[in-house]
């Protein structure tokens, strides 16, 4: 009876191993963290994009990649997130605040956000959901995407809403992940990103981006392949920096 059950216990194991690595869930891990799946880029609009004057306000809306968290190694998430990089390398003067919760889809920041929103009225204001939106872990986790129609309907009444207050709105895509499956996942929402935003002329950042100019600093990812190391938030921080603000001079 012990072997039967052993050998049962084996071929699930090598099942579930095949079954995996055909579908492409396994990330591409590395010893420090894991690799990015190489996907084409979805930025639009660069060429309207303006750097920001001494003393514009900048607010970042989105989930767990704007607050930082999950990532490994960084002593002190609070300097080491993407936005407050992209702080430090922009122009002296400008004031970069970051407003992400983890785990939340655009409907749950339309919620917090146009209902309390008790944050001060941004020049800009950088958008940056659609990750969870995905549900990315696909059946290992029991999570169920957001429909794409209910994604960009929230997305739309973001805009509307920053827009109505005097704010320049800018869409930020959700980066690369670290296995097939997930980018799989992903890309019907970064596709929907990029779509708002030729709709409503608006520009659009794609991590993928500046992930490509960060080949030498990989993996970029944690374990997880979702969330960046601190090397990722760092890459994509001052990446946004020089493509808005390309001839200034760096702090």
């Amino acid at each position: 009876m012990v072997k039967w059950i052993k050998a049962a216990l084996v071929l699930f194991v090598v099942s579930f191993v095949i079954l995996a690595l055909g579908s492409g869930e396994i990330p591409a891990w590395r010893s420090d963290g894991t690799r990015t799946v190489e996907v084409s880029s979805v930025s639009a609009n660069l060429e309207i994009l303006e750097c920001p004057n001494a003393g514009s306000q900048i607010a970042i809306y989105g989930d767990s990649h704007v607050s930082g968290a999950r990532m490994d190694g960084s002593s002190d998430e609070s300097r080491s997130s993407f936005s407050a990089v992209f702080a430090d390398t922009l122009p002296d003067g400008v004031v970069v605040a970051k407003h992400g919760v983890g785990g939340h889809t655009a409907a749950m920041g339309e919620s917090r956000w146009l209902v309390e929103d008790a944050s001060d009225q941004a020049d800009l204001v950088l958008l940056f959901f659609g990750t969870n939106d995905a549900a990315p872990r696909g059946w290992l986790r029991d999570k169920q995407p957001v429909p794409l129609e209910e994604f960009a309907a929230s997305m739309g009444r973001l805009i509307d809403h920053f827009e109505r207050t005097g704010s320049r709105v800018i869409l930020i895509a959700p980066p690369p992940a670290g296995s097939r499956a997930i980018a799989g996942r992903l890309g019907p929402y970064r596709q929907s990103v990029a779509s708002i935003g030729a709709e409503r002329g608006l520009s659009v950042l794609d991590p993928a981006d500046a992930f490509s100019q960060c080949e030498a600093d990989q993996p970029l990812l944690v374990r997880d392949a979702l969330h960046m190391r601190e090397v990722g938030h760092r890459c994509l921080g001052e990446w946004m920096a020089r493509t808005m603000c390309p001839n200034a001079n760096a702090n």
